[in-house]
C-alpha cells in the first residue's frame, strides 16, 4: 500500500500533535517494512526555517505532492480529502464544544466548520481517547462505529530502580513541583499557581513550582496571577525546552501537577508516569481516564482541592512510594509499538473495504 502521512506539525516547535506524529511515523518504521510510507510536508526547498524529520527508514519518503496514494491520514482539518485515497484523521479532542471559555468567538467558528466538514469527509476517524470519541458523538453527533480509539504511546525510560525513586519531598535532586503544558486557559495555570500560593502561605512548603512550556493564546492573565503571588520568586517560568532539558525536569522533580480543565488525551500525565512520578491531575475529561487510581484526581476549578493532594503526597513517602509505582505501570500500557500495531491494523481493514 502507499500511504501518506500528513507531517507538517513536525517541522516546527513540537508540542502534542508534532510529537504524537513524529512518535507514530517512528514506530510505523519499526513495526512494518512492507508498505510504502510518504511523509507530506508541502515544505517549499528554499524554506529554511522549517526542518524535515530523518526519514525512520527506507520505505519512507518525503513528499508535498498528495497523488496516488491508496490512504492519507491528518491530524488537520485543513485538507481536503485526496482523490481516490481512503482518508483516515485522528480528532485529538473537542476543544471548542468541550471548553470554549479559552477561545475567540471567531476561533470557535472557523475551527467548528472545518471539523463539520472533515467529519463529513473522512472515511475513518480516530480518537485519542474515549472521552474524545464520547465528545464527537455528544457535540457533533458522528456514529460511535465510525470512531476507532487508539491511545498514543509513551517513549520508553531507562528502567527507573526502586531504590532510586524520589520518596519523601525533595529527595530527588531538586526540590520543585513540576508542571509542563502549553500557556494557555484550558491548562489551568492559574489554578496551580494559587495552589502553589496556597501551600506556601499555610504550610511553609520548600519546594519551588518550576512551569514549563510556550505561550499559548490568552495567556496574559497567568502572569497577572504570577505577578499578584508574593511568592512568585519561587515560581520559575522555564518557556519551552528541548526534550534533553524536558528529561532532566522530570527526573528531578518531586513531583508532578497537570490539573488541566479539558484533555484530548494529556500527554504529560503518562510522561511523568514513566519516570516515576507521583501525579495529582484533574478527575475530568481523559485526564481522569489516563490517570485512573495511579495519580490524585482533584477537580481542578478548586484551588485548594489541588493543594491539599500535593500536601498529601509531601507528607507521605509511603503514598510517594506507591503513587511512583503505580505510575510506572500504567505507563507501560501506552506503547507507541502497540499504537502503530493498532494503526497499521485500521488501516488495512480501511482499505480491504470498498
Amino acid at each position: 500500500m502507499k500511504i501518506g502521512i500528513d507531517i507538517r506539525s513536525t517541522l516546527k516547535k513540537k508540542t502534542g500533535i508534532g510529537k504524537y506524529t513524529l512518535n507514530l511515523i517512528n514506530a510505523l518504521a519499526r513495526v512494518d517494512s512492507d508498505n510504502s510510507y510518504y511523509l507530506y510536508s508541502r515544505k517549499k526547498i528554499l524554506d529554511f526555517k522549517r526542518r524535515l524529520p530523518k526519514l525512520p527508514g527506507a520505505n519512507f519518503s518525503h513528499c508535498r505532492v498528495l497523488r496516488d496514494l491508496d490512504v492519507f491520514h491528518t491530524s488537520s482539518y485543513d485538507l481536503e480529502k485526496p482523490k481516490k485515497a481512503k482518508y483516515i484523521v485522528t480528532i485529538h479532542d473537542v476543544i471548542i464544544k468541550a471548553y470554549p471559555h479559552g477561545h475567540s468567538e471567531q476561533t470557535i467558528k472557523e475551527v467548528d466548520e472545518k471539523l463539520k466538514r472533515v467529519l463529513g469527509e473522512a472515511d475513518v476517524l480516530v480518537a485519542d481517547s474515549y472521552n474524545t470519541k464520547a465528545d464527537l458523538v455528544k457535540f457533533y453527533g458522528v456514529g460511535e462505529k465510525r470512531i476507532t480509539v487508539i491511545y498514543p504511546g509513551v517513549n520508553v525510560r531507562d528502567p527507573v530502580p526502586v531504590a532510586s525513586l524520589r520518596y519523601g519531598a525533595g529527595k530527588g535532586n531538586g526540590e520543585y513541583i513540576l508542571f509542563v503544558g502549553t500557556l494557555e486557559p484550558r491548562k489551568n495555570v492559574e489554578g496551580v499557581i494559587k495552589a502553589f500560593d496556597w501551600l506556601k502561605k499555610e504550610y511553609g512548603i520548600k519546594h519551588k513550582l518550576y512551569i514549563v512550556g510556550m505561550k499559548g493564546w490568552m495567556f496574559e492573565n497567568i502572569f497577572k496571577v504570577y505577578e499578584a503571588s508574593e511568592f512568585k520568586n519561587d515560581i520559575i517560568f522555564k518557556g519551552y525546552v528541548d526534550d534533553g532539558e524536558l528529561d532532566r525536569l522530570y527526573r528531578q522533580a518531586t513531583l508532578f501537577v497537570y490539573p488541566s480543565f479539558y484533555e484530548g488525551f494529556g500527554f504529560p500525565v503518562i510522561e511523568a508516569f514513566s519516570y516515576g512520578l507521583p501525579v495529582v491531575t484533574s478527575r475530568t475529561s481523559s485526564c481522569g481516564e489516563i490517570g485512573k487510581d495511579s495519580a490524585l484526581l482533584v477537580d481542578p476549578a478548586n484551588y485548594k482541592d489541588i493543594g491539599e493532594r500535593i500536601l498529601k503526597i509531601l507528607n507521605s513517602e509511603d503514598l510517594q512510594k506507591e503513587l511512583a509505582n503505580r505510575g510506572i505501570d500504567r505507563a507501560k500500557e501506552f506503547s507507541w509499538d502497540r499504537t502503530a500495531k493498532e494503526f497499521l491494523k485500521l488501516i488495512t481493514s480501511t482499505c480491504s473495504t470498498s
